[in-house]
């Protein structure tokens, strides 16, 4: 936003007023999990991934689908071991939605601001993250 100053220190808060981030982003994934699951998408005789049948290589979300699957049939380890960042980043979704649709009723969302310095740090961790991810694909030959 223009003309706010970022704040000072790292803050995780209820908001008033804010988007429920938290229970869109898990209520898409949870819609993703069911086509996945009802259209079998996981088991198509042939792979969607343009990238990998263009370079060979697994492409930054190989084993997205069938971690999903994994998600729907409530295997964590497997679903873990396809794609670790996607399967976790599905997981972790679940606590923010819960805490989001919580407080709902009084008008407000869990927001976290972070500090200029806590944002680069996480910049940096996110970015590491995928490349980590990438190289877990790479080596398991997803």
């Amino acid at each position: 936003m223009a003309g706010v100053a970022p704040p000072s220190r790292t803050v995780l808060r209820a908001r008033p007023g804010a988007a429920p981030v938290g229970a869109i982003l898990a209520a898409c994934a949870l819609v993703a999990i069911a086509i996945v699951a009802v259209l079998h998408l996981d088991r198509l005789p042939f792979s969607l991934c343009v990238f990998k049948a263009v370079t060979g290589v697994p492409c930054m979300t190989c084993g997205t689908t069938r971690a999903l699957a994994l998600l729907a049939r409530l295997d964590l380890a497997g679903a873990l071991s396809m794609n670790p960042l996607a399967a976790a980043g599905v997981l972790l979704l679940g606590p923010w939605a819960a805490a989001d649709l919580a407080l709902l009723p009084s008008g407000r969302a869990l927001v976290l601001d972070l500090s200029p310095a806590a944002a680069r740090v996480a910049r940096i961790a996110a970015v590491a993250a995928v490349l980590v991810n990438w190289a877990w694909l790479v080596a398991a030959g997803r």
